[in-house]
């Protein structure tokens, strides 16, 4: 198994800061690493070959001085192309050298999509089919707020307060087709693999922070005894098991989840280990296998798409799809592509979901997916919540 620092002998590690991210830029930082990608064409593969076309992708690199990384943005939607790359230069940061300063956001609108009261509407036509078909376990309904701003977006300002206000999560920037860009901050780690060592923590049961220290305290226990969010919880460990166990020689589950915070949120999470019987099996290989799991799509899942798909009245994009690293040898890190945004030339548009279950209240799921919005609007310095 690699260290960091022998990685660092096979990456670009001139200076780099979020200052000098520009338009086309790509980037993915962990809480140990941060890759800063810049050049190299954009990658459009179909689901069902990313893998070849991530093998071939390093492989015509492999020239280079040195060792090529690849990054990449995997749909929520296996209809629609994965987006792939290998940066002609890369950097490689333990951690921010400078963040860019902070300016106004001119927003000139916000709307959304579906409305507040639509989307509550929708968990209740969920919570509907749920009761006639007691198969259909969990459903992640999710909305959008498009932001008309009077600039386009400054990237850098916006990943900059990402990083600084979520230093345990991973935030990243996929350049697409026409200028644009995906960005976010996600507190989810889909999946790491380094040798045949496969580390995972999925996430599901949400409460917002309190700024009172006290109340905040009662927030999270009260998360932790939640019935509601440990039956949420439980069927997101259940699926994962269920892939992971025929490929791993040992897995170690906790039997309970554990608290993770965000600025604005606490999350049950549950922290898992393993180590791979088939030392071929890559992180990207993993991840394929891994997405979607119950946390942003529902089980079963068919069932669950198709919820999705006859309720949310909006393409998902990349939203709940998966964005990584991986490199020849196979290690790599992907995290859920979720607290994101779509950035458009002069649009942002904004995703958030809700887990609904049997028990699902639907105001708290839209008050949820508000709370979700924040780790964007805070990016934005915007107060208001949706």
């Amino acid at each position: 198994m690699r260290s960091d620092m022998d990685m660092l002998t096979h990456l670009d590690v001139a200076p780099s800061t979020l200052a000098d991210f520009q338009a086309g830029d790509s980037l993915f930082a962990t809480p140990r690493e941060v890759y800063h990608g810049r050049g190299a064409g954009l990658r459009a593969a179909p689901v069902g070959e990313v893998a070849r076309r991530a093998a071939e992708l390093l492989s015509e690199a492999s020239d280079r001085p040195a060792a090529p990384v690849l990054l990449g943005l995997l749909p929520f939607d296996p209809g629609r192309p994965a987006q792939l790359l290998v940066p002609d230069v890369l950097h490689r940061m333990s951690a921010p050298r400078a963040l860019p300063p902070s300016g106004p956001t001119s927003v000139l609108g916000c709307t959304e999509h579906p409305s507040g009261a639509a989307y509550e509407q929708g968990v209740r036509d969920v919570l509907a089919r749920m009761a006639l078909d007691p198969t259909l376990r969990k459903v992640v309904l999710a909305r959008t707020l498009r932001i008309a701003l009077e600039q386009p977006a400054d990237l850098r300002r916006i990943l900059g307060r990402l990083w600084l206000h979520n230093p345990a999560g991973y935030t990243y920037a996929v350049p697409l087709d026409g200028g644009e860009c995906f960005v976010g901050a996600s507190p989810e780690l889909l999946v790491r693999r380094e040798g045949r060592r496969v580390t995972l923590h999925p996430l599901a049961g949400t409460a917002a922070r309190h700024p009172d220290p006290g109340i905040d305290a009662h927030g999270a226990r009260a998360l932790l005894d939640s019935p509601k969010d440990l039956r949420e919880h439980a069927i997101v460990i259940e699926a994962i098991e269920t892939v992971l166990r025929p490929l791993c020689r040992t897995l170690d589950i906790p039997a309970r989840p554990s608290l993770t915070a965000t600025a604005r949120l606490w999350h049950l999470g549950t922290p898992i280990s393993g180590e791979l019987a088939d030392p071929a099996i890559g992180a990207l290989d993993l991840a394929l296998a891994l997405h979607p799991t119950p946390a942003v799509c529902g089980l079963p899942a068919a069932a669950a798409r198709q919820a999705i798909a006859q309720t949310e009245p909006f393409e998902r994009g990349y939203f709940a799809g998966a964005v990584g690293w991986c490199d020849a040898q196979g290690d790599g890190a992907w995290s859920v592509a979720i607290r994101c945004a779509h950035a458009a030339g002069r649009e942002l548009t904004l995703y958030a979901g809700a887990g609904i279950v049997p028990g699902s209240v639907p105001e708290q799921e839209r008050i949820e997916t508000g709370n979700k919005l924040r780790t964007i609007l805070d990016a934005l310095d915007l107060d208001s919540t949706p």
